[in-house]
């Protein structure tokens, strides 16, 4: 596969989590949306990564350590964002001893960021 099929598999991955984040967190099953969230830029920073570098992305989880491939800085208030919802990254793949469940309202929020953030993304390829 080349990179620019790599690239559409990403971002069409991507595309694909966001959806079912908003669809999981309108349901009511809003760790699952958040997680799916987090998924979602993962994809879209491997995405950037594969653009930027013409290989296969690194076979990461860490939006932080991507970001670095990706050599992207983010600005205070993303980082803030990226900081909580890597907590539910965290939940999505060890459930027990999870921390509190958010409002859907603040789900809506995180999810509406993280396509704000993708979108952003998107324009650098």
């Amino acid at each position: 596969m080349n990179a620019k099929d790599r690239i559409k598999n990403w971002q069409n991955e991507s595309k694909a989590d966001l959806e079912s984040a908003s669809e999981y967190i309108n349901k009511d099953r809003l760790l699952h949306g958040l997680f799916l969230c987090h998924l979602a830029i993962e994809k879209s920073l491997k995405a950037l990564i594969v653009s930027i570098t013409n290989n296969a992305a690194p076979k990461i989880h860490d939006i932080l350590e991507l970001a670095q491939f990706a050599k992207i800085e983010f600005t205070k208030e993303e980082l803030a964002f990226i900081n909580i919802l890597i907590k539910y990254k965290l939940h999505g793949r060890y459930p027990k001893g999870s921390s509190e469940i958010p409002s859907k309202n603040y789900s809506n929020n995180l999810c509406k960021e993280s396509k704000d953030f993708i979108n952003k993304l998107a324009k650098s390829l």
